[in-house]
């Protein structure tokens, strides 16, 4: 049965909204235009011209997918994150609104032709991001998982932007004796008895490997707070993204190490972000 745009924006909206997705009027005119190729004033002109079958048939398929759960990004296979368009898959995470920010604290904090180290690249987000607005950095990025790794690779090459990216169990594989002038990491962090707790879209889609860590989801942060001294030069700085209930404890933690520690907030004002600084 033919279809006009109109109504397959309408059709879409409900079922998405049925679904229980809060974003459904959104979400449907995404999927739309990045299947039709039309953007908003277009898909509005066109709103009452028939859908081609093949068209049909992929934004169909894919808000089965939605309603299923999977997350629109996977479905579309990128993310917006600040400037750039990422590609993501199911190897890596998501990227979130609020790790922005911390682009934003690395970007103020980095000297002219400064370097940078990410610890859990991911896609790429924060090390691409950074190399995009600061071309002058000198950015190493490693990750544990070599999935990941191949697709923030693949995201450098697809942006024209240069990063190293290293398969490192945080510090482990880098050049010995290099030190850097800030540090990054949006590292593992939730507890495995939260697990149930979470969104279906992030519990059933999005790898475990970089959502869930030990000692109350500190474990990880611990150890890569724990080379910062290793790893910084004199009066270097690092950033950690967490969880808010996380922060006072990595704070105190820092602190312990003799380091200078600063708790920073994310949009909704809650405590997202801890620093450091070598004293």
């Amino acid at each position: 049965m033919a279809m006009t745009y109109l109504e397959l924006k309408q059709n879409v909206s409900r079922t998405l909204a049925a679904s229980g997705i809060e974003s459904f009027n959104a979400e449907s005119q995404w999927l739309i235009a990045e299947y039709s190729g039309l953007n908003p004033l277009e898909l509005t002109l066109s709103g009452t011209s028939e859908v081609p079958d093949k068209i049909f048939q992929k934004i169909t398929a894919a808000v089965n997918r939605r309603c299923g759960g999977e997350p629109l990004q996977y479905i579309l296979g990128k993310a917006y994150f600040r400037e750039i368009i990422l590609m993501v898959n199911p190897s890596v995470l998501i990227p979130r609104p609020e790790t922005e920010l911390l682009v934003d604290w690395v970007l103020q904090e980095s000297p002219p032709g400064g370097s940078l180290l990410e610890l859990g690249t991911g896609s790429g987000a924060i090390a691409l991001s950074c190399a995009a607005e600061r071309p002058d950095l000198h950015i190493t990025a490693s990750d544990i998982s070599l999935e990941a790794l191949k697709v923030a690779k693949e995201n450098a090459g697809r942006l024209n932007l240069h990063v190293d990216f290293i398969q490192s169990d945080l510090y482990q594989n880098l050049a010995p004796g290099r030190t850097y002038d800030l540090i990054a990491a949006n590292l593992p962090y939730v507890r495995f008895d939260e697990k149930d707790t979470l969104a279906s879209e992030v519990r059933d889609f999005e790898p475990h490997l970089a959502l869930f860590a030990d000692q109350d989801g500190l474990e990880i942060i611990f150890r890569a707070a724990s080379g910062l001294s290793t790893h910084l030069k004199p009066g270097g700085k690092a950033i950690f993204e967490l969880s808010p209930p996380q922060a006072p404890v990595l704070k105190t933690f820092l602190e312990k190490l003799g380091f200078s520690s600063e708790i920073k907030l994310d949009h909704t004002r809650r405590e997202r972000f801890v620093t450091a600084r070598m004293i």
